[in-house]
């Protein structure tokens, strides 16, 4: 059974899996104050629009960390929703999950829907779905200009920035991300790719057992269900590299090639393809 990663956050609609792949992770409820420790799960990672910052999409709310300095900030507008799903849309950020249980209380529950932020995490606009859908996995495809979200084992697609949404493929999703490739999908069958966005897939022919994807373009990266670390470029091929230095519930891939992965005892970076970690925040 594998034990070095965490992967509850994908497998609230497929119970089933947990002998293969892990127990279920549940989040805390959130301490008087909030800060990236073990006592706040973090959820997503993503480079901010600039690339001068990690976004860190948490139980409580949504963080930023300086990649110069390591300085950390948040929540972000003193909002701690819980953000289980977040994409960079360009200059947006596009997110889901739950109110929260705290602070300020613009959105509505118990699933906020699709949410839409122009500051950066200072403020959060309901686009649609609002009251409904909870996208436990969430990415943006610039070059089809689409979103391809995941609820409750069902693949939705919008055209229009989630004003609208057709159904994708019927599937429980551990993780999605829009790639030059096509979009790409974790599961419990394994990795696997769309060329239609999201209406059909197909298996990843000779690719390792992935539950967590990050990255971009054509520099991906992705944790298997041993916590190991690979990577993958132009070739498409997939290339063993470290392991992670503990159990983790999110990975990205920064602009330089370094991987930052979040875990119990906080964000850790590598700059060495996963063969030592240092600590990110300070």
């Amino acid at each position: 059974m594998p034990t070095n990663i965490r992967i509850g956050r994908r497998l609230l609609a497929a119970a089933a899996l947990s002998t293969s792949i892990g127990a279920l992770a549940s989040c805390a409820a959130p301490p008087p104050s909030v800060a990236l420790t073990e006592d706040n799960h973090v959820h997503e990672l993503a480079t901010s629009p600039d690339g001068q910052s990690l976004l860190v999409a948490t139980h409580n709310g949504l963080f930023t960390v300086d990649l110069a300095d390591g300085d950390v900030r948040g929540p972000a507008g003193d909002l701690r929703i819980d953000l289980m799903g977040m994409a960079v849309a360009e200059h947006a950020l596009l997110a889901s999950g739950h109110p929260g249980t705290s602070g300020p209380q613009p959105l509505r529950g118990p699933n906020v829907g699709l949410i839409r932020s122009d500051d950066l995490g200072e403020s959060w606009d309901a686009v649609s779905l609002e009251g409904v859908a909870d996208f436990h996995a969430l990415t943006y495809d610039p070059k089809a200009e689409t979103i391809v979200g995941s609820h409750a084992g069902q693949l939705l697609i919008s055209e229009d920035m989630g004003v609208s949404w057709r159904e994708g493929t019927a599937v429980d999703t551990y993780d999605l991300l829009a790639a030059d490739r096509g979009l790409l999908m974790t599961s419990f069958a394994g990795l696997s790719s769309s060329l239609d966005g999201g209406g059909t897939f197909e298996p990843v022919a000779d690719a390792p057992a992935l539950v967590l994807l990050g990255g971009s373009g054509d520099a991906i990266v992705g944790v298997d269900q041993q916590g190991a670390l690979w990577e993958s470029g132009p070739d498409e091929a997939w290339r063993a590299m470290g392991t992670t230095p503990e159990q983790v519930s999110a990975l990205t891939r920064l602009p330089d090639g370094d991987v930052v992965v979040a875990g119990e005892s906080g964000l850790q970076r590598t700059s060495d393809q996963g063969q030592t970690w240092r600590p990110l925040q300070s």
